[in-house]
């Protein structure tokens, strides 16, 4: 007499499931666009349209002076920062362990969110440049003041303050995790104390200090990418 032995029902896996390459690919494009980003937002300053004094009307002028090349520095200066801005939110997940990661999360966010914001904002050279051709100056400066003093605006495209806090965070998570080494922040701190010194007749001096700023987001997106190649 033959027995018959009950089937046991096998658990049906998820077809591919964590198998996804989407993952992948994003990280790694974020990571790319870090040093993409550092290299577009270094071009945008140093195509920036010189002034020649410190006043508003000065900087208008400067915009209204060459249309061409303002377009061309605020448009190498709107996708450097949207870039870095999506890079950076990346950034944090290169910590592995509890080292470092709050600050290297809560950097990444604050910079992020403020680096996205001022990508919008450069929407502004537009309008000021076409302020200072069609106006005169003296007229332009009001328009400008009264929109840039709205509070809302500021909400909105005033976020590079931001910065201040966030990018040294992110760095000093990174560095405290042991993706960076202290130089990374060594470099955001001399960048960041080099900008108000910039002189205004040239602009390879605050295109410098904003390197050093950004620089070890641009290594950061290396390593980024590196690690996504050798986990393929």
């Amino acid at each position: 007499m033959s027995t018959v032995v009950p089937s046991v029902p096998t658990a049906v896996e998820p077809a591919d499931e964590g198998t996804s390459p989407a993952p992948r690919m994003l990280t790694r494009l974020a990571g790319s666009a870090l040093p993409a980003g550092t290299a577009l937002f270094a071009a945008g300053m140093l195509t920036s349209p010189i002034a020649t004094g410190d006043d508003r009307a000065s900087y208008l002028e400067s915009l209204g002076r060459d249309p061409g090349l303002t377009q061309l520095s605020a448009v190498f200066l709107h996708y450097g920062n949207l870039l870095l801005g999506v890079g950076a939110l990346v950034l944090p997940l290169l910590v592995r362990g509890r080292r470092g990661w709050l600050p290297a999360v809560i950097g990444g966010l604050l910079s992020g969110l403020a680096l996205l914001g001022t990508s919008g904002a450069l929407f502004s050279d537009w309008m000021h440049m076409e302020l200072a051709r069609n106006l005169p100056l003296d007229r332009a400066v009001t328009v400008s003041e009264k929109v840039l003093s709205s509070p809302l605006e500021q909400l909105c495209f005033g976020l590079d303050p931001l910065l201040l806090l966030g990018l040294p965070l992110l760095v000093f998570g990174l560095c405290r995790a042991g993706v960076l080494g202290w130089w990374a922040l060594a470099s955001v701190i001399a960048g960041t104390v080099l900008l108000p010194f910039s002189p205004t007749s040239t602009n390879l001096v605050v295109a410098g200090a904003f390197l050093l700023i950004q620089l070890p987001l641009a290594t950061g997106g290396v390593r980024l990418v590196g690690r996504i190649w050798l986990h393929r």
